[in-house]
């Protein structure tokens, strides 16, 4: 089998910046052990695979799925942008009607302003973590001033005191693995020189990324958070990675809207049995 893949750089407008994601459009998905078995080869933190689907004979209408390197995923901001890119590049989509995904976290709406790719996405709320997690995160930070944010599904978040504590922090991917959930997330507010209003980073070590460069659904709870303490709904973000990226975001109650760049890195092929 051969099949046609790109890897996209989301949430930038230039190459070796942003969060590089590996798209496939396929007429029919392969079996979920080769998609598993290509995400491990590509050793990105998501793959996306995306095949179309007739829908009142709309030419926008795909089923969308995400693997990291481990395993399969309900949600995925940086894969999506990436792929949303992909199609509107190859001109397989109009762009001036909603492209739709159907995925394991329900339909999602995509949207394109001038550069920006605009994906509204489910938004998600902090519930209180477990005990077990909260004697992890003190063993984790010991005397550091931390506050639990809470669990966001898979996500536990928590918040420190400064741009320069997230950006300096040095990640115990052992102790990480050992928290509830998916992935955890830090932020804080930016700086105040900052164009940004808030900045974050992500840890996925159980999924097989330890730090991952942008993370879009990790913003599906963070908007909302930020977006009350500082009394705003559209705000901007920073997610301080080695390779940073950035996002423009914005409270929708429900929902968030997300919006990013991308740039195409690479296009070739694969071969498998």
């Amino acid at each position: 089998m051969q099949l046609a893949i790109a890897i996209i750089d989301a949430f930038t407008n230039q190459p070796f910046r942003g969060n590089p994601a590996a798209t496939i459009l396929v007429d029919q998905f392969p079996a979920d052990v080769q998609m598993q078995q290509i995400a491990a080869e590509m050793n990105l933190s998501e793959t996306a695979f995306v095949k179309p689907l007739e829908q009142n004979s709309s030419q926008n209408y795909f089923q969308l799925r995400w693997f990291t390197p481990k395993q399969e995923v309900p949600l995925c901001g940086h894969a999506t942008l990436a792929i949303a890119h992909y199609l509107r590049e190859l001109s397989v989509i109009n762009t001036n009607e909603p492209l739709i995904f159907s995925t394991l976290s329900g339909d999602l709406n995509i949207s394109f302003e001038d550069h920006l790719i605009v994906m509204d996405f489910p938004a998600i709320f902090y519930k209180n973590c477990s005990e077990r997690s909260q004697q992890v995160l003190a063993e984790m930070f010991g005397e550091q001033p931390y506050q639990v944010l809470g669990q966001a599904e898979d996500y536990l978040t928590v918040l420190l005191e400064s741009e320069s504590v997230v950006q300096n922090l040095q990640p115990q991917l052992d102790l990480i693995a050992e928290l509830d959930g998916f992935g955890f997330i830090i932020t804080a507010i930016a700086d105040p020189e900052s164009s940004n209003d808030f900045v974050s980073r992500f840890f996925a070590p159980k999924a097989g990324i330890p730090e991952d460069p942008v993370t879009g659904s990790a913003h599906c709870s963070l908007t909302l958070y930020w977006a009350n303490r500082l009394g705003k709904s559209n705000l901007k973000a920073k997610q301080l990675s080695a390779r940073t990226g950035e996002l423009q975001v914005c409270d929708r109650g429900n929902r968030v809207l997300l919006k990013g760049e991308a740039i195409t890195f690479l296009r070739g092929q694969i071969t498998f049995a």
